[in-house]
């Protein structure tokens, strides 16, 4: 599939094969989607053919599973359940994603067996986190911080803030909406620096979210980044969202755009 891809540092459309000769050392590859759009998993499904082709063994994080649901991905990805029995273990979990449409991508890990990393914390905590506050009894077993959570920059809650704004609910506060996002970011960041620092990584680690968790170096990879650097590390990586053809953005949003 021939992708229309901008470099937006130099503002210029780049070929496959140059973007993914930019690509193909970093440390992460963050791929910011809209979900479940054929487009944009078939980009992701070159992205890593394309660097199973070059000698790479990437590692491929994935959103749409929450950090308790890694025993059945594994069982999946080493052969040991089929297709059908991981949809009905993952439909009892509180997700909602259709697996169908990034069976594809899974399939590449089981084929290649490459590490499939599930990042996120259970969709019904962050519910309750957006409705109720954080509570401490949200984080227990998760071994996260609640003042990394709490800890946001200024630049991330107003991008937050401004899409509350867009779709407030009365249920639920400005404050408790962006503790919300922020209790998801800060687990799949937690994730992915637990991923990073242990022995026997593949890198690159592409990970796999909604734009949302990563335009403007915010969210994950700030989080990220923070939390490597205080251990004496620096990763190199490279943001990719989707946009819409008809879409105005903000050129910075990231270092290559694909178009929708």
């Amino acid at each position: 599939m021939t992708h229309h891809i901008l470099d937006t540092e130099k503002n210029i459309p780049v070929d496959f094969d140059v973007f993914l000769e930019d690509i193909q050392n970093r440390d992460i590859i963050y791929i910011g989607e809209f979900h479940q759009v054929q487009e944009i998993l078939a980009f992701q499904i070159d992205i890593i053919s394309g660097l199973l082709q070059r000698g790479f063994h990437p590692s491929i994080g994935l959103e749409m599973f929450n950090v308790l649901q890694q025993e059945i991905l594994d069982y999946y990805t080493e052969g040991v359940i089929t297709f059908e029995q991981l949809m009905n273990l993952y439909d009892m979990g509180p997700e909602g994603f259709d697996l169908k449409h990034y069976r594809n991508i899974i399939d590449i890990a089981l084929k290649n067996k490459l590490k499939a990393i599930c990042l996120n914390i259970p969709r019904d905590i962050a519910s309750s986190v957006a409705r109720h506050g954080l509570d401490r009894k949200e984080l227990d077993g998760l071994y996260l911080n609640e003042q990394d959570i709490k800890n946001c920059s200024d630049a991330y809650k107003k991008a937050i803030g401004s899409v509350y704004k867009k779709h407030p609910h009365e249920e639920i506060t400005e404050e408790n909406f962006i503790l919300s996002q922020s209790i998801k970011d800060e687990m799949m960041a937690e994730t992915i620096v637990h991923y990073l620092k242990t022995g026997n990584v593949r890198t690159p680690l592409i990970v796999i979210t909604g734009r949302g968790h990563i335009e403007h170096w915010l969210g994950i990879p700030e989080r990220v980044k923070g939390k490597m650097v205080r251990r004496g590390v620096c990763p190199s990586d490279v943001l990719i969202v989707a946009v819409h053809e008809d879409e105005y953005f903000v050129q910075n949003i990231a270092d290559y755009i694909v178009f929708v």
